[in-house]
């Protein structure tokens, strides 16, 4: 394309200059990404069994796993922190084509990507699960709910702590927004989605500290169900999960 040659594009991890047929990201860095076990659609898999324990779901996927040494670490990193919102809308187009095919989203009336705290939000400019969430609703046509739950500041930063750590440091930090000190525009009846499936929206599902509360919060909606999707879930998680549900276990019931 002529606007290529005049103002060439590069992938957003690598740098590479796109080819015309490219998005964001180059051929070679979505090869080199690890696909994880919890991206065929399916039902019952080992992630929804690990949040079953404390948050009723009906569905978990996670398109890629994420590790400080794999190439996806670099696209986590520029999406979250180097200004770069397309890599999320762009992921979030990609992942949901494929859970298109496996009837992933059937039956769910809206999106709601997990929020950031207001400040973070100020500083990058835009939260990068909501831009997933725009990648997802361009594909499937599911309208967004960005105003109907809100985040408060951690008590500290979540980097350095446990699992057990981190739960206990998310607690309380999500709200209804039925505040009535909220601008007129970010007021929400919540019982305006009684009785809707909702899908929640995560860039990164660490030890499952944050989406797990946020559904909780949720869930004080009458008649609710609840869906999970996230661009990645951490090496550790999955590995922790693996320890607790080994292969000959039997699968449990959810609750």
């Amino acid at each position: 394309m002529v606007l290529d040659f005049i103002a060439p594009r590069h992938c957003a991890v690598c740098g590479r200059r796109l080819q015309s047929a490219e998005k964001t990201l180059c051929v070679s860095c979505l090869l080199d990404l690890n696909i994880s076990d919890y991206f065929s659609g399916g039902s019952g898999n080992r992630l929804e069994r690990t949040m079953w324990h404390r948050l009723p779901i009906e569905r978990a996927a996670a398109f890629m796993t994420y590790d400080h040494e794999d190439a996806q670490h670099d696209m986590v990193l520029h999406m979250k922190y180097h200004h770069q919102p397309r890599i999320g809308y762009h992921v979030g187009r990609l992942m949901s084509r494929q859970l298109v095919e496996c009837h992933f989203f059937e039956g769910i009336d809206v999106i709601v990507p997990v929020p950031i705290p207001r400040d973070k939000r100020m500083q990058r400019g835009y939260n990068q699960s909501e831009q997933l969430a725009l990648g997802i609703s361009r594909v499937t046509g599911i309208p967004i709910d960005t105003h109907v739950i809100r985040r408060l500041p951690y008590k500290i930063s979540q980097t350095q702590l446990s699992a057990a750590q981190r739960q206990e440091n998310v607690k309380g930090t999500f709200l209804l927004n039925t505040a009535r000190r909220l601008p007129f525009f970010q007021r929400r009846n919540p019982l305006a989605l009684r009785g809707k499936h909702i899908l929640i929206v995560d860039d990164v599902i660490t030890s499952t500290a944050t989406v797990r509360e946020c559904g909780k919060t949720l869930s004080q909606i009458p008649d609710i169900t609840l869906s999970v999707l996230s661009m990645a879930v951490s090496r550790n998680l999955i590995n922790n999960i693996r320890k607790g549900n080994p292969e000959e276990d039997p699968l449990p019931a959810p609750p």
